[in-house]
């Protein structure tokens, strides 16, 4: 009988986590939460919905899917029991570590900033990145001496895998299957527009010739946000920009983001971050 299982690797200096989970029946992201790192996932087997920034993509078994800096997404379940995937959360610092030029690092980078961030291989180029998956979360069920250098290089190993393979396994967006209502779709990019407007779910789904009760349940539906959990979180992605670039007020951030109570930003944000506004503040701005 197959069990849930789970593995991680959690790198000493911050620059890398990595996390493997094998999970029995249905399963939907449940947490809303941005990141300041870079996210690359890889599916094992199953089937997903992954919904980033405005859209939504079915993720097959083999595909990696890569989740820049603060965007907003979730996982959800596509209607297919049982999953298996491997996560790594990459920052910055990583490659400093181990010292890649910042020609290199660009081109790393480059697949988390494509206009469809899903890699779908060929045959063997495919079994190669699967072999080092395979490598990985062996590492972190029997760990030995140098497992922590191993997989950060192996990490290094499956970007510039995925880079060189690019021209082979980039879905183009003709090629996906759309996985999100269209009008859903429309609302999403609606509200990535105007969230700092005193947007409501009855104005909306006004606007949109809707009942506030359809929108709710298609919106919770196709992107796995409620509808005020995701206008939440687009105000805090940007309130989290203005406290990193600008000497606006804590108060006046609040305010250009969209929350028109100072207290409510204040709660949503820890809960969202996981520190206050200064907090967040100091570690960019000492």
């Amino acid at each position: 009988m197959v069990r849930p299982f789970k593995a991680e690797y959690r790198d000493p200096g911050g620059y890398l986590d990595i996390e493997y989970d094998r999970r029995i029946g249905y399963f939907s992201m449940a947490t809303d939460h941005l990141h300041d790192h870079y996210e690359l996932y890889y599916l094992l087997s199953g089937e997903r919905i992954y919904f980033i920034k405005d859209r939504s993509y079915r993720v097959m078994a083999g595909d990696l899917v890569f989740v820049d800096r603060n965007a907003v997404h979730k996982t959800l379940d596509s209607g297919r029991p049982d999953h298996d995937r491997v996560v790594l959360y990459i920052s910055p610092g990583l490659f400093g570590d181990l010292s890649v030029s910042s020609e290199l690092e660009e081109s790393l980078l480059e697949p988390f900033r494509w206009e469809v961030p899903l890699l779908r291989l060929p045959t063997a180029e495919g079994e190669a990145i699967r072999r080092i998956v395979d490598e990985m979360v062996g590492e972190m069920v029997r760990p030995q001496a140098g497992s922590g250098q191993l997989l950060r290089h192996r990490a290094l190993e499956l970007l510039l895998q995925a880079y060189r393979g690019r021209h082979l396994g980039q879905v183009r967006p003709a090629d996906t299957e759309p996985a999100l209502h269209p009008k859903a779709q429309a609302i999403v990019q609606y509200l990535n527009r105007h969230y700092q407007s005193p947007v409501t779910l009855t104005g909306v789904a006004e606007d949109f010739r809707i009942s506030p009760y359809y929108l709710s349940r298609l919106f919770k539906q196709m992107t796995g946000f409620t509808f005020s959990d995701y206008v939440n979180l687009l105000r805090i992605k940007e309130a989290q920009r203005l406290l990193r670039e600008s000497g606006d007020s804590v108060t006046d951030v609040a305010l250009h983001a969209g929350f028109g109570n100072f207290s409510h930003f204040g709660k949503v944000f820890k809960r969202t971050v996981g520190m206050s506004p200064r907090e967040y503040r100091r570690q960019y701005r000492p």
